[in-house]
């Protein structure tokens, strides 16, 4: 059962979709829920804590999703486009994740949880938290350039967006096969046997 700050964090995602960042207040997020601004920090210290756990919600909502009985490579490469899907359909959230605090959740459970394939696949753990720090550093960075109107005009000029998104991916776990030894699976993606990405995110 959802709990009152569930809610509240619910509503705040579904705000942030509709106004953007930059408008997103406590002010307005009471107004939305029909609630006494004040009653907001009963669960909430202050926006920061707000906004990091919006944050963890969208990152676990996303991680539902994801089968992680898979080899490494197959993990991170799922987990990269998962969370540009993720960041995509939200308005504004790549600053969001960028900007944010990470919470308890996020620090003791979901970001342990997303290196345990990389973990189980003989990774020493601080080499596994690199590995998938690599790769959300790689999608933030890039997805805030996506939901840039006029960086995402420039680069739909001179590339393919999905597709070169791919191929950076394929890189970076390319790369990280390389550096320590880790050989990749026989049904690791090749960027240019890739099927054609979804039309919203084109």
């Amino acid at each position: 059962m959802a709990t009152v700050a569930d809610r509240i964090v619910d509503a705040a995602l579904e705000l942030l979709h509709k106004e953007g960042l930059d408008r997103l207040s406590t002010r307005r997020l009471a107004k939305e829920l029909n609630i006494q601004g004040p009653s907001l920090y009963h669960h909430f210290r202050n926006k920061a804590e707000l906004l990091g756990y919006m944050a963890a919600s969208m990152v676990q909502r996303t991680l539902l999703r994801l089968d992680q009985n898979v080899p490494w490579d197959r993990w991170l490469w799922t987990l990269a486009h998962a969370t540009r899907d993720m960041v995509l359909e939200c308005r504004d959230g790549a600053r969001l994740l960028a900007s944010s605090y990470p919470n308890e959740d996020m620090q003791h459970q979901l970001v342990p949880g997303i290196a345990q394939p990389l973990i189980k696949a003989g990774f020493t753990p601080r080499i596994a938290n690199e590995c998938t720090l690599f790769v959300a550093s790689y999608v933030i960075g890039w997805t805030t350039n996506e939901q840039n109107e006029r960086l995402r005009g420039l680069m739909g000029t001179v590339l393919e967006i999905p597709a070169a998104f791919s191929h950076g991916v394929e890189v970076l776990v390319r790369g990280i096969s390389d550096l320590y030894g880790n050989p990749l699976s026989t049904d690791f993606p090749v960027w240019n046997d890739l099927p054609a990405a979804s039309p919203a995110h084109n």
